[in-house]
């Protein structure tokens, strides 16, 4: 394509946050929703209490009037979703019904934040965490997550290793735009500074991602971190979906969302985006193009504005700079290596783990897809498109 170069503060982004809010995430609800709040803060608490479905229907009314900033609106969001999760799993059997008290404000609050009633990604990492030294880098060891399932070492972790990539990734958001403005004004020096920063963020996320096995444990993440974070789309267990009770729109069907996953990052196809790294025409492209339905709308447009925007990879390929090129095929090798990373934490944390539970089955991703061959296939189709 050869549209206008893609712009970071057209879509709220930047380099300093990328995807991420431009101020930490709020912590706390407004007055009004005290015992929503205080049952996000204390889930661990609460799941390891009896009957945790009668606790969350005998909450209070969520009072969604008392949301005034993007910031509430996200925290009602994370708070939400998460006791949502919780009352689906908590159980040995899913629930196929979730009670007006929950599913009601749940969906009026996805509607403010453009997104399905489930938990996802940018819900699950982006919106989840605070620092412990407030002037400290927004990385692991300064980051802790505002919302647990069950708590502990593992589950923060796993999700505190995304934040900090979500904010390593900034730098290659910028990259983007920068390398889109050179191939416009021919620019080959700016190209070059673009096409090494973009390839020095991806090695910085790289770097991080490669830390995941140091607390996070395969066996704890298996069965006390997964399980709390599958949809109820493609799951065994809920053939028919979810009925969110009192949402009229829904008209009492079954709704079949996904579940979160690493798939409804940005980041990524942001990356395959501007290096024009093709996937083909299958049902696992169909299913990448169904993530962006779980993504913050501006995410999506500035995707979309990406693979719009003027062609790197062809500029690069008729420059006949061999400098550029081999700068240009280290970011989709860098692409190609994250994505075996995954595969390989795929295998480990998910495929050699036993299945115990019809809930958290392991031939299935928490999207609810065949993620080894989708994985894979992701890897090998970055692996073959180095430009010549």
């Amino acid at each position: 394509m050869s549209g206008q170069p893609v712009k970071l503060s057209d879509f709220g982004l930047d380099e300093k946050f990328g995807y991420m809010q431009h101020v930490d995430p709020v912590t706390t609800l407004p007055p009004g929703n005290e015992a929503w709040d205080e049952m996000g803060k204390n889930l661990p608490k609460h799941l390891m209490g009896s009957d945790f479905r009668q606790r969350v229907k005998d909450l209070p009314p969520f009072r969604i009037d008392t949301l005034k900033t993007d910031g509430e609106i996200r925290r009602a969001f994370l708070v939400l979703s998460y006791i949502g999760q919780a009352y689906q799993w908590s159980d040995n059997e899913p629930a196929h019904v979730l009670p007006e008290r929950l599913a009601k404000p749940w969906y009026e609050v996805g509607k403010l934040v453009g997104r399905p009633p489930i938990l996802s990604y940018t819900t699950y990492s982006i919106d989840n965490w605070y620092r412990l030294d407030k002037n400290g880098p927004i990385e692991c060891g300064n980051i802790a997550l505002l919302q647990c399932f069950l708590g502990g070492q593992d589950e923060e972790w796993f999700i505190i290793i995304h934040i900090d990539i979500e904010n390593k990734a900034g730098k290659a958001l910028k990259a983007i735009e920068d390398s889109q403005k050179a191939v416009a004004a021919s620019d080959l020096n700016l190209l070059e500074k673009a096409l090494t920063n973009l390839r020095d963020s991806l090695k910085a996320m790289y770097d991080v991602l490669d830390r995941m096995p140091e607390k996070c444990d395969p066996y704890v993440y298996f069965h006390r971190v997964r399980p709390y974070i599958f949809g109820w789309k493609n799951n065994p267990a809920l053939p028919n979906g979810v009925v969110y009770e009192g949402v009229e729109e829904y008209k009492g069907v079954g709704q079949k969302f996904r579940g979160e996953t690493g798939a409804q990052s940005a980041i990524i196809p942001a990356l395959d985006g501007v290096l024009g790294i093709e996937h083909e025409r299958d049902e696992l492209r169909d299913y990448l193009m169904e993530m962006r339905q779980y993504m913050p709308p501006q995410h999506v447009k500035f995707i979309e504005a990406a693979e719009n925007g003027p062609s790197v990879r062809n500029f690069v390929m008729s420059s006949n700079n061999d400098k550029l090129k081999k700068l240009f095929n280290e970011s989709v090798e860098l692409v190609a290596d994250f994505r075996a990373l995954h595969l390989e934490y795929a295998g480990t944390y998910i495929h050699s783990q036993a299945q115990k539970t019809p809930g958290n089955p392991s031939a299935v991703g928490t999207g609810g897809t065949p993620f080894m061959v989708y994985l894979r296939k992701h890897r090998d189709e970055t692996r073959n498109q180095p430009v010549s």
